[in-house]
């Protein structure tokens, strides 16, 4: 579900009164509301331009202090968010929250900064793993890892295995590197003040996690090497041997300390809970999973099943036994403790989806906080009042703050523009409750292997003049987008118009309820061969003669790609694919997953029937997706082998579960001009609201990425998905907007129109010459038999406007260029269409450019 739209969620919000709470639209004046709901409602339709322009006359009025709340809320942020590293993963906060960490080169290194207001001080920087500081946050303990021999050749393994994309080998691999680590690992502590280092005595065994106590003790989780099935918790030192403070058979884990270090809790196994009194060695074990804390270390808050319910235990620390309070035959999962320990947050699964709850101590007082149908979870206090959770499919949740006196809900982490969806992968919240650190992709590019981390200041919102100028800059982004996607389409606008109406709703229904009947179209499911015929024979239906691609994935099983041909009128050698995935999990119908993509692209082929491109399509539904981009796979594979010149690509998977009345999904590009284009023809032809992400990984686009580079766009819910159906017995034909699929039909109609009537992308731009301002430039001369000549813009530095030649050769000579302009060029045909993308090159320093 793109991010974009829960900030509709929140601003249908406002318009709702409810009982429990004064929602932000309250606090604005009667006579201001109507034009406020005016710029509500035009964002909710996608027209943007409307909305942006109503929310800058509302901030620039008498009433903007008292719509500033909303308006952010509705386009962003309304927090201050602070950037603290480009890149950083596992953030966490010293206990007095004067420090933060983060690591980066895969978990090896840890960084300590200090945030202070928008200032962040670089403290530290360990090689190190696992590092954990002081309740004091004066020193620091961590594991240095010491390189063997054997540990740097099952790197080498695992690193061929990622690059081979093998992942079940791969995951088996990295647990051996893991042993490999942990036994090779040294345990050591660090002043943060003077910089002194020492090693704690721990030599003979594989070492898992580390603790350091209130009084300074370090304590390492480790086992023996020749016994996996045990690890112990040891107290260390300089000076001495490791001292075991656990005993018993069994795996021991994630440990914690009471505040007061009076007592050690920890997992045993997958099933028990130990609460071990430090003075005395006193330990007494709990069935039961999922122990948390409070922050002041007096509540233990635990699962526990018996009689098929599910149960929620309170135990004061150091006193009686625990207390049940919440009982439930439904599924519940992460109880925390507030701060004071009088209150417990947690999840439970009503129907289909997880919900937030909160009850006392008592077991009095249960109530719901979240109610909507995506998953919410992973709850945590950043006050008795507060509750940090996350909503949203586990690889990419979004970060929401619940008010447990009025039920309020406040979106918090975005990126403040209108298009770009902005993932979350892992939050910490300060020991005080007002800062929280975020591991996000917050310019919508998970292909990156950089995730940036953030600091989210509640204690600070963004000004008036800050959203003003988020507002302007959102407007002059969509204004711009605009006005180059009616430039591209206007002259194609009248056929790809004829050609959208008539992709039809009723139709791609049935479709949908025919591939509904066979259940399951995985690899290995009857369904999968019944999906293949009647997807052929839909295809023959519409004029085409498919090409059945069969092959063996596995010994004994037997399945194929579909594949319909439309061929070019111009330069039938181009080829433009578009494809979806028909199978679906093992477990599953799939009907979001991707019957929804498999029957939007039955209905543009169709509809392209008798409607020839200059550059032939190939229509591609491609087979076992789900059992590892298999079909495309083989589809690339065998274009390779055909030396077939695919010079663009659309892929659209789940593209038809929405949660509200938003027609909206994401467009999943690797290609910026691709993504533009998309969004062009969504605004322009169709009622689609669309977003984007750059994302392709473990998709089928990758796929296409492998071998012919960054040529792929398409449209599906990722990687913002809500769907709480997700690769579940239930992903059924109910939970679809069929009209969702239908503009997703006719966007990618559009856009394929338009890739396959245009010039590709020039091949092969390279800088010949530099001397001084003046450049050389070439490239290899365009495939497209109707071309006509080559647009060649320079773009200077700074804001600096750009300038335009014209070129009918496939070279030029540029004069007054400015090192460090970016120099883009575009081919023309003859009826006037530029490419859809443009190659690129950056001029460099003169002193740094090589000279023929």
């Amino acid at each position: 579900m793109p991010f974009a739209r829960t900030a509709l969620v929140l601003s249908v919000s406002f318009m709702a009164a409810t009982s429990a709470a004064q929602s932000p639209r309250d606090s604005i004046p009667a006579t201001a509301r109507a034009r406020f709901d005016s710029a509500v409602f035009a964002w909710a339709r996608g027209d943007y331009p409307t909305a942006l322009a109503g929310l800058e006359r509302l901030l620039t009025s008498a009433v903007a202090d008292r719509v500033l709340q909303p308006v952010a809320l509705l386009t962003g942020e309304l927090y201050r968010t602070l950037p603290v590293a480009a890149d950083g993963a596992a953030p966490r906060w010293s206990a007095d929250g004067r420090f933060a960490a983060f690591t980066t080169n895969g978990g090896r290194v840890t960084h300590i900064v200090g945030v202070e207001g928008d200032t962040v001080r670089a403290v530290a920087s360990i090689p190190g793993v696992l590092l954990v500081f002081s309740p004091t946050a004066d020193r620091i303990a961590y594991l240095a890892i010491d390189e063997t021999p054997a540990l740097r050749a099952a790197r080498a393994v695992a690193d061929s295995l990622m690059r081979a994309q093998e992942f079940g080998q791969l995951q088996r691999q990295r647990l051996e590197v893991a042993r490999l680590e942990q036994e090779a690992a040294r345990v050591l502590v660090r002043d943060l003040t003077s910089g002194a280092t020492g090693e704690m005595q721990a030599p003979d065994f594989a070492k898992r996690a580390l603790l350091i106590g209130k009084d300074g003790t370090v304590y390492v989780v480790g086992g023996p090497r020749s016994d996996r099935a045990r690890t112990d918790i040891y107290a260390v030192s300089a000076s001495a041997p490791p001292r075991a403070v656990s005993s018993g058979p069994g795996i021991k884990s994630n440990p914690v300390l009471t505040a007061d270090d009076s007592h050690l809790v920890y997992s045993l196994g997958g099933d028990s809970i130990v609460v071990r009194e430090v003075a005395s060695g006193t330990a007494r074990t709990f069935a039961g999973t999922s122990a948390a804390l409070s922050a002041d270390g007096k509540t233990l808050a635990f699962l526990s099943r018996g009689g098929g319910d599910f149960a929620i235990n309170v135990l004061a620390i150091g006193e009686g036994e625990p207390r049940v309070v919440k009982r439930s035959s439904r599924p519940i999962a992460s109880p925390m403790p507030s701060p004071d320990g009088q209150r417990i947050a947690y999840v439970t699964m009503l129907r289909e989806d997880w919900e937030l709850f909160v009850v006392g101590r008592d077991g009095q007082g249960d109530a719901r906080l979240s109610r909507e149908i995506q998953h919410d979870g992973m709850p945590r206090w950043l006050s008795d009042n507060r509750v940090l959770a996350l909503k949203g499919e586990p690889r990419h949740r979004r970060s929401y703050m619940y008010d447990v006196a009025t039920g309020e809900a406040t979106r918090l982490h975005h990126n403040n523009t209108v298009r770009t969806v902005a993932p979350e992968y892992e939050w910490a919240v300060s020991p005080d409750g007002t800062k929280i650190l975020i591991v996000a992709d917050r310019d919508g590019d998970t292909i990156s292997p950089e995730r940036g981390v953030f600091v989210l200041d509640l204690t600070r919102t963004y000004s008036r003049a800050d959203v003003l100028a988020r507002i302007r800059a959102s407007a002059g982004a969509e204004a711009d987008l605009r006005a180059r996607g009616r430039r591209m389409f206007a002259r194609v606008d009248t056929a790809v118009r004829a050609a959208v109406r008539d992709i039809s709703i009723n139709r791609i229904y049935e479709y949908e309820r025919a591939l509904f009947q066979f259940d399951s179209k995985y690899i290995t499911k009857p369904g999968n061969r019944l999906a293949i015929e009647y997807i052929a024979n839909t295809l023959r239906s519409f004029g085409y003669e498919p090409e059945l691609q069969w092959f063996e994935p596995r010994p004994g099983v037997r399945t194929a790609n579909v594949i319909a041909t439309l061929r070019g009128r111009v330069s039938p050698d181009l080829v433009y694919v578009i494809s979806s995935h028909f199978d679906s999990v093992e477990d599953g119908p799939g009907s979001d997953d991707n019957t929804s993509g498999t029957t939007a692209l039955l209905d543009v082929a169709r509809v392209l029937a008798r409607r020839p491109q200059a550059a032939t399509i190939k229509f591609a539904w491609f087979t076992g997706e789900e059992a590892g981009l298999l079909g495309s796979r083989e589809f690339v594979r065998r274009a390779v082998a055909s030396k077939d010149k695919i010079v663009g690509a659309l892929n659209n998977d789940m593209v038809g579960w929405a949660n509200d009345e938003r027609l909206d999904n994401t467009i999943r590009y690797s290609n910026a001009g691709i993504r533009d284009l998309q969004h062009a023809a969504a605004f322009l032809f169709t009622d689609l609201i669309t977003y984007d992400a750059k994302y392709y990984r473990n998709t089928d686009a990758h796929a296409y990425y492998e071998v012919y580079g960054d040529i792929v766009g398409g449209i599906g819910s990722y990687p913002i998905l809500g769907n709480p159906h997700y690769h579940q017995v239930h992903d059924v034909l109910e939970t679809i907007n069929h009209r969702l699929v239908t503009e997703v039909s006719r966007t990618t109609a559009a856009s394929i129109m338009l890739m396959a009537s245009s010039p590709a992308r020039p091949a092969g731009l390279e800088l010949v010459r530099q001397d001084g301002p003046g450049v050389a430039i070439s490239w290899a001369a365009a495939q497209e038999r109707d071309h006509g000549r080559y647009v060649v813009q320079v773009n200077p530095p700074g804001n600096v406007a750009p300038r335009t030649i014209t070129v009918t050769a496939p070279r030029a000579v540029l004069t007054g260029i400015v090192p460090g302009s970016e120099i883009a060029v575009r081919a023309v045909n003859r009826r006037g269409l530029q490419s859809w993308d443009a190659a690129r090159l950056t001029i460099p320093r003169a002193e740094a450019a090589s000279t023929p």
